[in-house]
């Protein structure tokens, strides 16, 4: 009777220790379970953020690209429009400048002294030097403006560019 008795308390011990042993291992399981699904969630999370943070970034450089683009493009236009001033400018100028010197030229040779013909001149040469003087700072002035107004667009992009990046570099 001993022995069965002894036998039985064995058999329960060992019946105890496997059952814990069998808990210990569901739990392992579980948690290793809970843990590995927990991660991935974390790990999903994390790289739809940084999808979206690059969707983000690629929208708004694009945008930038696309705004740089219509910038040059319309400090192109200023510019040509500029030359386009300029050239009819010019060429008003030059046109004006002929009928002057068929005027004098006219006048010169209606002169009835060598003293008439050379105060002509004189004359002539004074207003076409003065005609110069006034069209070179005409043209100097057109051409400022046309190149304040026609680097304008770019340099609000460099602002844009600088302030965007300084926030980044942030």
């Amino acid at each position: 009777m001993t022995t069965k008795s002894k036998s039985t308390k064995a058999e329960t011990a060992a019946y105890d220790a496997v059952n814990a042993g069998k808990e210990t291992v569901e739990q392992a399981v579980k948690a290793t379970t809970e843990a590995a699904t927990k991660g991935y969630e974390q790990l999903l999370s994390a790289s739809q953020k940084n999808i979206d943070a690059t969707v983000k970034n690629y929208d708004e450089f694009t945008a930038f690209g696309k705004d740089t683009v219509e910038a040059w493009m319309q400090a192109g236009n200023t510019a040509a429009k500029g030359i386009e001033a300029l050239n009819a400018e010019m060429l008003a100028y030059a046109k004006a400048q002929v009928d002057d010197s068929v005027a004098a030229t006219k006048a010169m040779f209606g002169s009835k002294t060598l003293q008439e013909a050379i105060e002509t001149q004189a004359g002539f040469a004074k207003s076409y030097f003065d005609a110069y003087v006034s069209q070179s700072t005409k043209v100097g002035e057109m051409v400022a403006k046309t190149t304040q107004e026609a680097i304008e667009p770019i340099n609000s992009r460099y602002a844009v560019a600088v302030e965007k990046w300084a926030k980044t570099a942030a």
